[in-house]
């Protein structure tokens, strides 16, 4: 007697479904080259030309077509110096950008640098500034002897 084994059904599965969507997208391209091959031979052997008149069409075709390769070398000289000064335009944008990042990352690094300064600096500073508020004479450092203060504005006002 055979069990069923859940995982192994569900892994048939898996593999079915990619199969499918392998084969898919080949076989759509096949049958998009044999419909372009069956729909142009179609057109040619019902077009209301005769295949003489058809032949001339297409050997006048392919001359126009190497004549306009052989003038257009002077063609392909306009061609290649708007290429050369796109490519030049390009250039430079490029080298615009390049400095406007390298400005952006030394005023990254910059504030990374400020960021980073040593704690114990910042502490000193910090003491520093409390010595300065500080008074001898008052017990609180967060009040103020206006009476110094008081003396000059008396002055000011005469």
């Amino acid at each position: 007697m055979e069990t069923y084994n859940r995982d192994r059904h569900l892994h048939g599965v898996e593999e079915y479904e990619e199969q499918i969507n392998q084969t898919t997208g080949r076989d759509f391209s096949i049958g998009l080259a044999v419909g372009l091959l069956v729909g142009t031979i179609g057109g040619l052997l019902l077009a209301p030309k005769s295949g003489d008149a058809l032949r001339d069409d297409i050997s006048e075709q392919t001359q126009k077509l190497s004549k306009n390769k052989e003038s257009g070398s002077e063609e392909g000289a306009d061609f290649k110096e708007k290429v050369q000064d796109k490519t030049n335009q390009l250039r430079d944008k490029m080298e615009d950008k390049k400095g406007d990042i390298s400005a952006k990352k030394s005023e990254m690094d910059e504030k990374k640098r400020v960021k980073s300064l040593d704690e114990s600096a910042v502490k000193a500073q910090k003491d520093a500034i409390q010595e300065e508020v500080n008074e001898p004479h008052t017990d609180d450092p967060r009040t103020v002897d206006m009476s110094k203060y008081a003396e000059k504005l008396d002055e000011d006002k005469k």
